[in-house]
């Protein structure tokens, strides 16, 4: 009897064959080599890691690898390789399967939420088609592992399951330090709880007493690497925290979250609809729904304002986003009406749809659009090449390019290349290598008044990388 509702379950078929699309959709990049961080952060990192022995300690390895951050995510990683072997496919498989479990989670609990399976399947299929979501799902990178551990501690959290909370708050302070934004978030949803009366004053302080003691467990990783080194903060990104572009940096935020890559027609529609449901057909949300909305709002301002203090990346801000997906998800299937879920369904997958080609499509590369893969493949051409000429003339690389040709851990080459240089102006530069993702003034400038002619050039589609000899 259980296995025929399964199978009877339209909206049951409909996540496993948008899952599989992901996976499709993604799975020439398994085999790519690593993006950005991945290359010159990350993977270095849990590569030395796995051959050292997987740890969550404090200087387990340099901790010019790991720059101070929270270690949990790289022992897993590290974890996996070690024990699984490694190859570009295996590594990219591990937060592939991390981005299919978030799914899968997001079903599993909007459903226990709301009750609804089309509410379950909207919720998957608006962060599906998320061009910054399948960008990172195979990036092996801590962001989607961040976004599964924010869901879960909400989903424990209002549900009141306080080991379940404790474990994953507590893992989600072990990997990463904007995930202390928890902290303040949910003491003020407690609040929130409060003014609407869902729980007693009594309740609110065990409550605040339980996020203060999973803080301190949380912040113990600063504490001893205080002892083991002599800072809580790597003192790099230490310096990076200022209030000096507080405000541009907070218009970027908008911008990602509420804009870019056609977010803003999904809240458009969801705001249209919200209106149509609540003042036409006076539908009404539940109060537990209400707290859960305003609960997630509270989360994206507390991350909008972490990252506007300190050194800012898109990508930071995408552990908000399936809560943010959830959200429209609930104000959209307020309407109850049975015809509703053939129009957006539909609707949306066709907003999706256009949204990634509009990321396949785009000009500039970045870890948050889905085009990357066309550079990497650029890239491995031009380094499959510069491994087979081996000039023994100094060669200008810029900074990424640099770590692409002298770093194995980058997947790219098998050794690194010898005479690479990441200073432009040096005299003794014979060969000068651009691309698209590194602009640079000084050698536009070259090429325009052709002090350095064309060697090589390998494309696809957008995407270039170029060989310059002066």
């Amino acid at each position: 009897m259980f296995k025929s509702v399964i199978f009877k379950n339209s909206y049951h078929w409909l996540v496993l064959v948008l899952i599989c699309c992901v996976v499709a959709f993604k799975w020439e990049a398994l085999g790519l080599p690593f993006f950005w961080d991945e290359a010159w952060v990350y993977m270095p990192a849990i590569r030395t890691m796995a051959e050292q022995g997987p740890s969550i300690m404090p200087a387990s390895i340099d901790p010019d690898l790991y720059t101070g951050h929270p270690l949990l995510f790289y022992c897993l990683a590290s974890s996996w390789i070690k024990f699984l072997g490694y190859s570009l496919f295996k590594a990219h498989l591990f937060p592939l399967l991390i981005s299919i479990s978030l799914l899968i989670s997001i079903y599993i609990i909007v459903f226990k939420w709301t009750n609804s399976w089309f509410s379950a399947f909207l919720s998957v299929l608006l962060l599906a088609t998320q061009p910054i979501f399948l960008a990172q799902s195979t990036f092996l990178l801590i962001e989607v592992w961040l976004a599964l551990l924010f869901l879960w501690s909400f989903y424990f959290y209002f549900n009141r399951n306080w080991w379940g909370f404790s474990i994953t708050v507590v893992l989600a302070l072990w990997s990463k330090e904007s995930a202390f934004c928890l902290v303040p978030a949910f003491i003020i949803i407690a609040i929130i709880e409060l003014l609407y009366k869902t729980i007693t004053p009594k309740v609110f302080v065990k409550i605040a007493l339980c996020v203060v003691v999973l803080f301190s467990i949380g912040f113990s990783f600063f504490i001893i690497q205080k002892a083991k080194l002599g800072w809580l903060f790597f003192p790099r990104h230490a310096n990076w925290i200022t209030m000096a572009d507080f405000f541009d940096k907070i218009e970027g935020s908008v911008l990602i979250i509420f804009v870019s890559q056609g977010r803003n027609l999904i809240y458009l529609i969801t705001l249209v609809v919200s209106i149509v449901s609540f003042v036409f057909f006076k539908n009404k949300l539940t109060k537990n729904h209400q707290i859960k909305l305003l609960a997630f709002l509270v989360i994206t301002t507390g991350f909008m304002l972490f990252a506007s203090i300190n050194f800012f990346s898109a990508r930071y801000l995408f552990a908000v986003f399936p809560l943010l997906m959830i959200g429209c998800s609930l104000l959209i299937t307020s309407v109850h009406k049975s015809i509703f879920q053939y129009v957006v369904i539909p609707v949306f997958a066709i907003i999706g749809l256009v949204n990634i080609n509009n990321s396949i499509e785009h000009p500039y590369f970045a870890d948050v659009e889905v085009n990357y893969t066309r550079l990497l493949k650029a890239q491995v051409e031009f380094c499959n090449y510069m491994e087979s000429i081996q000039p023994n003339e100094s060669i200008y690389a810029p900074f990424l390019a640099y770590t692409n040709l002298t770093n194995p851990y980058a997947g790219f080459v098998q050794k690194s290349l010898k005479n690479i240089n990441p200073v432009l102006l040096d005299t003794s530069n014979v060969y000068y290598i651009n691309t698209s993702n590194e602009t640079c003034k000084e050698l536009d400038s070259m090429i325009a008044n052709k002090n350095v002619y064309l060697v090589k050039r390998f494309e696809n589609h957008q995407a270039k990388v170029e060989l310059f000899k002066r």
